[in-house]
């Protein structure tokens, strides 16, 4: 179980969505009239070729007619003059090639029924290709007129990839500008309180609230520091080489692509086991500082990928941006919550 993998299936599904609009039935229909037409001349070929046979066979039966008919006239003059002998051996002959004829009669009725048959067959198939063709271009048009009422529908419903994008990125804008409104009436509700007053400012004294909030100021930013002396050391010790194609391709979402060494790859791994853990216990707080260090890694150690490159992403991170609910919903897509099914 992988949230990189994961995320990056949800991704591939939306791109497989996208050939899918790509195809254009109306280069299917002209496809599929051409491959009529070249059926149709293979039948055309089929019906030359036996007809070919058919005139082959006529000539021969011909021929065997003329012999005998020579060969009969041949024993009458050899009988008038006497010569029985050679008129045996004529009639011989004639008797041989008789049988030769003979044989060529089935023959000759099974490709003449071939060749009926071709035809009719042709005849139909004629037919058939002259509907398709007339009806080919209204196909078309109907398509074309098809295609823009659906497109037009879908702008108008609200329902296109676009039109859908775009409400997602104002439904997000109009979520950060209510957080950051009620952050700034809770600060002023405080101010107006007395609550954030300074010790300076309130004459020395120190309360209760002010210890707490130096104690979480003062936390983070240690933790800033940390995060700071992590990136200084990784830019010092860690120069960034330069990668071919065996190099781990990772995408943040929203943003820009990096290649990163493979021998990285563990600490992805670990990176990843982390997030997968605060997907599964719904823990935002984790989640996010998971996946902040995941990017920085991956913005320190990686070599940014320019944007006419189109190379497939093996790893995809989620934006910096995004809520935990809003990764939680693509994953829910591929149904990654669903328990694994067993092999076999």
């Amino acid at each position: 179980m992988s949230v990189f993998r994961r995320f990056r299936n949800v991704l591939q599904q939306k791109s497989n969505a996208a050939l899918d609009r790509m195809e254009d039935p109306s280069q299917a229909i002209d496809l599929s009239y051409q491959q009529l037409l070249e059926q149709q001349q293979k039948l055309r070929t089929a019906l030359v070729q036996a007809t070919t046979g058919q005139k082959r066979l006529e000539n021969q039966a011909k021929e065997l007619d003329t012999r005998i008919a020579r060969l009969d006239e041949s024993a009458h003059q050899a009988m008038r003059a006497g010569r029985e002998d050679l008129a045996t051996e004529a009639l011989t002959q004639e008797e041989v090639l008789v049988q030769q004829r003979h044989g060529l009669d089935p023959q000759l009725q099974t490709i003449n029924g071939q060749i009926d048959k071709l035809q009719l067959a042709l005849k139909q198939y004629q037919a058939k290709v002259q509907a398709f063709g007339s009806q080919r271009e209204s196909l078309k048009a109907q398509y074309e007129a098809a295609k823009a009422t659906s497109t037009a529908g879908d702008t108008l419903a609200g329902i296109g990839e676009h039109t859908s994008d775009a409400a997602m990125m104002m439904q997000r804008a109009q979520d950060k500008i209510a957080q950051t409104q009620a952050h700034a009436d809770a600060v002023d509700t405080l101010l107006a309180s007395g609550a954030l007053d300074t010790p300076l400012l309130s004459g020395g004294q120190t309360t209760l609230d002010d210890r707490i909030t130096a104690t979480v100021v003062d936390t983070n930013v240690q933790a800033k520091l940390a995060e700071m002396r992590s990136e200084m050391a990784l830019s010092e010790g860690a120069p960034k080489p330069q990668l071919g194609g065996e190099a781990i391709v990772v995408r943040i979402h929203g943003d820009k692509q990096y290649r990163l060494d493979p021998s990285l790859r563990s600490q992805l791994d670990s990176f990843d086991h982390r997030l997968v853990a605060a997907v599964q216990a719904k823990d935002d707080a984790g989640f996010h500082a998971a996946l902040q260090e995941a990017i920085s890694f991956v913005r320190q150690r990686g070599i940014e990928i320019p944007g006419e490159d189109v190379s497939s992403s093996e790893i995809v991170l989620p934006g910096d941006d995004m809520s935990l609910n809003e990764v939680v919903a693509m994953l829910e897509q591929e149904n990654w919550f669903q328990p694994a099914q067993p092999a076999g």
